[in-house]
């Protein structure tokens, strides 16, 4: 099966396009800053407000800053992915520790599968078809 076809973002349609753009995030960004002054020029104790405010302004940017550059270190030590990485599938035993005895190649093309729980094993098992009914198959 092929990847899925990506296309790329239409970009915006001419220069002037772009610079309402920007105009409209300043307008917003300047805004949210005025109505948040607005907040803080208020004549009750705003302290704990302040601190809400400044410690946003200061943390999320420090933690945006130390996740890109967590991952930049990650890129420069192992450079680009080049592949998802390898994983075992390995079902040994279920949520609750019941051991899993399966035969999950043979369950792949099965139907209808049945579970048994007996005690501490968890059995899947396929059930065959009934008399008469054959299995649809898609062509395509």
């Amino acid at each position: 099966m092929s990847p899925p076809h990506r296309t790329r973002p239409a970009g915006l349609r001419s220069p002037l396009h772009a610079v309402g753009h920007v105009v409209l995030v300043v307008l917003g960004w300047a805004g949210f800053a005025w109505l948040w002054s607005l907040v803080l020029v208020r004549p009750w104790d705003s302290a704990d407000l302040r601190a809400l405010i400044v410690g946003t302004l200061v943390v999320a940017p420090t933690l945006t800053v130390a996740w890109i550059v967590h991952n930049v270190g990650i890129y420069r030590r192992r450079g680009p992915r080049r592949s998802v990485p390898a994983v075992t599938w390995r079902y040994e035993r279920d949520y609750y520790g019941r051991e899993i005895v399966a035969d999950f190649v043979a369950l792949r093309d099965a139907r209808t599968i049945v579970v048994d729980i007996d005690g501490g094993r968890k059995r899947f098992r396929a059930v065959a078809e009934p008399a008469g009914r054959e299995r649809e198959v898609a062509h395509g």
